[in-house]
């Protein structure tokens, strides 16, 4: 499982790009924590949705838990809302 925290803008997108290239490829599923993140900048979204589809075509999946209010309504305008852990989505 990841833990990330804070604003998620462009500076932080690059070290989220670096920290998920090192999770260990073709793991069944990913889980990644976003309930410290209160802000989605578009560069993490794109690279949340690259992970996503990187795991759907080596036959895992990325699971994304417990975003705040921010970061789930991020994820809902993008399109990455069916992404969110679903016993987590509801706290």
């Amino acid at each position: 499982m990841l833990f990330v925290e804070g604003r998620l803008g462009h500076a932080a997108a690059a070290a989220l790009e670096t920290a998920t290239a090192q999770l260990p490829a073709g793991a069944a599923n990913i889980v990644i924590d976003l309930a410290g993140v209160d802000y989605l900048s578009s560069g993490a979204l794109k690279i949340l949705a690259a992970l996503a589809d990187r795991q759907a075509q080596q036959g895992g999946r990325l699971v994304l838990r417990a975003p705040t209010v921010a970061a789930r309504l991020a994820l809902e305008l993008s399109g990455l809302l069916g992404l969110v852990d679903s016993a987590a989505a509801d706290q």
